[in-house]
Order: structure tokens, then sequence, then C-alpha cells
């Protein structure tokens, strides 16, 4: 799936979870809230930057098919400077690794349109979890456990 059906797909996801044609399954893995002690650092150009990692399997059926989605974002801040990058993965719905390198080969090429699809459904999914748990499961992984 290329990056432009990858967002058709996902703006007619977004409208069949509104209708409440479609249950979520969603696990995520952050380093946001840990203390910055406990997070990686970078030496870059000359500068000290401080890394926070966040995964998100997205998993359900639509159109009678299995569905599964990783996103991973790599945020490096120094003092009020932030750099991101974001990519999104189409892995087969057995391998669900929060590993950049396991998951390379299902990388779909992503642009900043396809990424905002995927934030709004992080967003969309976030609040049906707030609203109606039995819809949208979420599990949230201990990234210093890994588990």
């Amino acid at each position: 799936m290329n990056a432009k059906q990858l967002a058709n797909s996902l703006d007619e996801m977004m409208k069949d979870t509104k209708r409440g044609l479609l249950n979520w399954s969603m696990q995520i893995e952050t380093t946001d809230d840990l203390d910055a002690s406990l997070k990686e650092t970078i030496t870059k150009d000359g500068k000290e930057w401080l890394v926070d990692e966040c995964f998100v399997e997205y998993a359900c059926t639509w159109k009678d098919r299995d569905f599964c989605m990783i996103s991973y974002e790599h945020v490096m801040t120094h003092a009020d400077q932030t750099r991101m990058t974001c990519l999104i993965f189409l892995p087969p719905m057995g391998m669900r690794f929060f590993d950049v390198t396991k998951l390379a080969p299902y990388a779909v090429e992503a642009d900043a349109y396809v990424s905002s699809k995927v934030h709004q459904l992080f967003e969309q999914l976030m609040n049906l979890y707030r609203t109606d748990a039995s819809r949208c499961h979420l599990r949230v992984i201990d990234p210093l456990s890994n588990q």
C-alpha cells in the first residue's frame, strides 16, 4: 500500500469508526513520561539532545481483513529546539515488534499529510477509549520493562 492509498484508507476507517462500525486495539510504548535521567541522549551538531520515542500499534478488522499499522516517533529536544521523525509501518498481523530495524521492510514512504492522518486517527481513538472503552482496547507498555 502506498502513502496515498493509506491516507484514503485511514479516512474511510475514521468515518467507519465514527459511525460505530469499527472496534480497535491499540498498544502504546513511549518514553515521554520518563524522568529525563532515564532517557537516551545523543550528541549531534555539537549539542546534547534528549531523545523521546513513541511506538503506537493500531489494529482492527476492516472490510473483513485484518489491519495493523505501527507508527514510530523519534523526538530530539535541546533547549527550545525540537527535531522529530515520524515513520509508519504496515507489518503483517503476526509481527508486532516495537523495533524500527525489524519493521523497516514494512515502512510506508509517508509524507506530512499521511503523518497527520495517523495523528488524527490517534486522537480519534484516544477519545473513543475515553468515551467507550468497549470499542477501543488500549494497552500501555512500560518502555523500561518492554512488557
